[in-house]
């Protein structure tokens, strides 16, 4: 969206513009709240006791999951980090998909030099999507004990079932882990009718709310494995020097980030009234608006998946990712990302991981109308470079 008279296309790594509704809620909470949630009784702490409760619930309720089993955290990675470390097992073979974000492979890379976990790369269909039969085969020929896979790309936008893939390991009675940290709040997610164990997710991409704040969703049949990564004070039982045995204060030792939570209640709030389906029908069209136009452009290669996909899309061509980006925002004002977009994973099963790719995201408050603006600045550009 147009702001100070720049387009913002860089909504994958987080959204910006906000609704009004949030900077409002994090400017209220800064100057009239502040207290420490569930540390005291006064008025203040209550009210941010308050806050957290509100945001388990309607977080949970908008991903399907349940609030008790709602761990706050600082972002997905975190969330990630809490899952993957309790629910891997030492020596376990571990199914990925060919697309992961480095919040995925990183974890996986450590547990693979420290704790002998074998990692195994399934092979992507012509988008790098896991797709179920893929699974299904890999699942009979080894012996696979987690899959964890992330719902949509950062980089071509590509979206995995879910639903599927989580039958298969329900019916194996393996770990389902999902990142969703692209997902969340612009794409439908039930997690328990999806039969996700572990479902992280962050809050200040389509969830619409502030930096340093995303969530852990466990199932039932996990929780009790999930270990902390922090250990420290929680508010709750104070009398004991060990962390407390119950969720979510088991996993969330500190002072809990209230302010940021306002701001993600505002913004859960604003996608809950809008509809997951909306935003989808929204960006949908941006979608395949920006494809129709890019894909126009000489010489340039798009990677926008097809089939169901995020408004994600990718293009390399003669001139480096990183000039375009440079250029555009120098001489157009246009907000872009270029490079590998913490994904190597992802740009070498696209085949663009010598040089990354120049990434257009355009999102949930984008008006149709950047979407020519920023296709004609880069049609523009690249003329003038020839």
């Amino acid at each position: 969206m147009a702001e100070n008279g720049h387009l913002y296309f860089d909504n994958a790594a987080t959204s910006y513009p906000k609704p009004a509704e949030v900077y409002a809620a994090l400017d209220r909470y800064a100057r009239e709240e502040g207290g420490s949630a569930g540390r005291g009784a006064h008025a203040r702490a209550v009210a941010g006791s308050r806050l957290l409760f509100n945001l388990r619930e309607e977080l949970a309720a908008l991903l399907g999951g349940h609030p008790d089993r709602l761990v706050l955290t600082r972002h997905a990675t975190e969330a990630l980090n809490l899952a993957l470390f309790s629910l891997i097992e030492p020596g376990a073979v571990v199914a990925h998909g060919a697309l992961e974000h480095n919040a995925v492979m990183r974890p996986l890379q450590h547990l693979a030099a420290t704790r002998g976990v074998r990692l195994l790369e399934i092979p992507g269909d012509a988008d790098g999507r896991l797709t179920p039969d893929a699974l299904r085969r890999a699942l009979a020929a080894e012996p696979i004990a987690a899959v964890v896979t992330l719902h949509g790309s950062n980089v071509n936008g590509a979206i995995q079932d879910l639903a599927a893939l989580g039958e298969l390991c329900r019916a194996r009675e393996i770990p389902f882990i999902v990142d969703a940290a692209q997902t969340a709040g612009c794409w439908p997610i039930d997690q328990e009718a999806m039969g996700i164990d572990a479902l992280c997710v962050t809050g200040h991409k389509s969830l619409l709310g502030p930096t340093g704040v995303g969530a852990l969703l466990l199932a039932a049949r996990v929780a009790e494995r999930v270990a902390p990564l922090v250990h420290g004070g929680t508010g709750s039982e104070s009398e004991k020097e060990t962390m407390p045995d119950f969720l979510p204060d088991r996993l969330e030792a500190g002072t809990p980030n209230t302010f940021g939570a306002a701001g993600l209640l505002a913004g859960v709030r604003y996608v809950t009234r809008r509809t997951v389906a909306a935003v989808r029908r929204h960006e949908d069209e941006l979608r395949g608006r920006l494809r129709e136009r890019l894909r126009a452009i000489p010489g340039l290669r798009v990677l926008a998946a097809d089939g169901d996909a995020l408004a994600v899309v990718s293009v390399v061509g003669a001139v480096a990712p990183s000039d375009l980006a440079f250029l555009l925002s120098e001489r157009y004002g246009i907000a872009t990302r270029a490079g590998l977009h913490c994904a190597p994973r992802a740009h070498r099963t696209l085949g663009t991981l010598a040089m990354g790719a120049l990434r257009l995201a355009p999102g949930p408050l984008t008006p149709p109308a950047a979407v020519d603006e920023v296709a004609a600045a880069l049609h523009d550009l690249l003329g003038a470079l020839a």
